[in-house]
């Protein structure tokens, strides 16, 4: 009984070490979404590829650093280790190390295409696609809870304690009869540099992952309390706004590699900072923003009613920004950061706030205050704000607001209006 029993104990943390990267997220779906995304792939860039090759990355480079977990295939290595760097090829990383993989991926897809060895390039391509479509999936990659915190919100009915919720072993994500929806699709440009690609990639695979985690409970509802029809409908949603990421990626890294790149493509001198998803792990602050210290887009009273956001008086309209409370610092880390060269927005007190507010406005890279504005109170025009950002591998970029002596917490609702980077 003993030796069976050690038995079983080490062929569990084996099954686990060797199989968990391949049961956490999409099983058929990395085919799926890889064929809807090179079927969209303009006419220039399938012939540039061919068709052989294409259907390698659709069918044998789904999941090499699948095939790679453990080390079990070191035949994999020069695919699935990127020299100097430590980090998952599943998940979102931290900036910097994500950044320096990226780079590196997209520095080997682009010098074999220049050289012609297409083959290598798909398995290159293989493994970054697969990184960027785990976060996509509603599952253990994509969950901000564990699979213990879900199965305490949501218990399951006794008949179905045994299915996990996040993992595919046994679980119920990539699971179902979904299909990705047979619609039209024109790849985006992601950037126009290698930096600026990495860049952005990561941002869109945060982006993805986000979304991918709205996913999970509607799921888990449907297949432990519902007919599992739904669960197909979120699945299948899930796959299509991965499979459009999926899509980018590849065609920007063809344009990349033939500095090919299309008139009516964005140039990307400009990026909206409200476009991205900031560094928030969470934070109170004074009262009224005291649960949500920011509200993309729109701005909150003392009151707690939404508004568009607005400054006394204001010209101009307000395309996106940040309503927010006081005192906060809201976090931005982008990698590689030396992108974009400058910053600019306007701030200021929102046209709802109370009589007693006045706020002072900070701008920080990576802890060293570039800009301070004067204090602002209620009802005076907007300030216009543009600093020169440093160069640097990692840039953190901060949006502070400072409460000045004498205001009042709750009138004090700050406005961020269209933060932009520019190069």
């Amino acid at each position: 009984m003993e030796r069976r029993r050690l038995f079983c104990v080490m062929f569990t943390i084996w099954f686990i070490a060797t199989s968990a990267s391949d049961v956490f997220a999409w099983g058929k779906g990395h085919r799926l979404i890889r064929l809807w995304a090179v079927a969209r792939l303009p006419k220039w860039q399938r012939e540039l590829i061919g068709k052989e090759s294409l259907d390698r990355l659709c069918r044998d480079y789904t999941s090499l650093q699948d095939k790679h977990a453990g080390r079990k295939a070191p035949e994999l290595d020069p695919y699935c280790i990127v020299p100097g760097v430590r980090l998952s090829l599943h998940d979102v990383n931290a900036a910097e190390p994500s950044a320096k993989a990226k780079l590196w991926y997209l520095d080997q897809i682009i010098g074999r295409l220049q050289k012609d060895e297409i083959d290598e390039a798909m398995k290159f391509l293989g493994v970054l696609c697969h990184w960027n479509e785990d976060p996509g999936s509603p599952g253990a990659h994509s969950s901000p809870v564990s699979e213990l915190q879900i199965k305490t919100l949501i218990p399951p009915p006794k008949d179905k304690e045994r299915f996990n919720y996040l993992y595919g072993a046994g679980g119920i994500m990539d699971a179902g009869n979904y299909k990705i929806a047979d619609v039209p699709y024109r790849p985006r440009l992601l950037g126009r540099t290698i930096k600026e690609a990495a860049l952005r990639i990561y941002q869109h695979q945060r982006l993805l992952r986000q979304e991918a985690g709205t996913h999970i409970i509607p799921i888990i509802q449907d297949v432990m309390h519902g007919d599992g029809r739904k669960a197909d409908e979120h699945r299948a949603a899930a796959a299509l706004v991965n499979a459009r990421h999926t899509a980018d990626v590849i065609y920007t890294v063809l344009c990349l590699a033939t500095n090919r790149f299309e008139d009516e493509q964005p140039t990307w001198t400009e990026q909206p900072l409200a476009d991205w998803l900031p560094e928030f792990r969470g934070r109170m602050i004074p009262h009224p923003y005291y649960v949500t210290p920011f509200l993309v887009n729109q701005a909150m009273d003392a009151k707690r009613k939404l508004h568009p956001l607005e400054f006394p008086n204001q010209r101009g309209e307000i395309s996106s920004g940040y309503g927010m409370g006081t005192p906060f610092s809201l976090d931005f880390v982008l990698a590689p950061g030396d992108v974009y060269q400058e910053f600019r927005c306007r701030v200021g007190l929102h046209a709802k706030a109370g009589s007693d507010g006045k706020v002072m406005f900070a701008v920080l890279a990576n802890g060293k205050e570039l800009h301070r504005t004067r204090p602002i109170a209620s009802g005076e025009a907007a300030v216009a704000v543009r600093v020169k950002l440093p160069k640097s591998d990692t840039l953190k970029l901060s949006l502070q607001t400072i409460a000045a002596e004498g205001s009042a917490s709750s009138h004090n609702l700050a406005v961020w209006a269209d933060p932009t980077l520019l190069r």
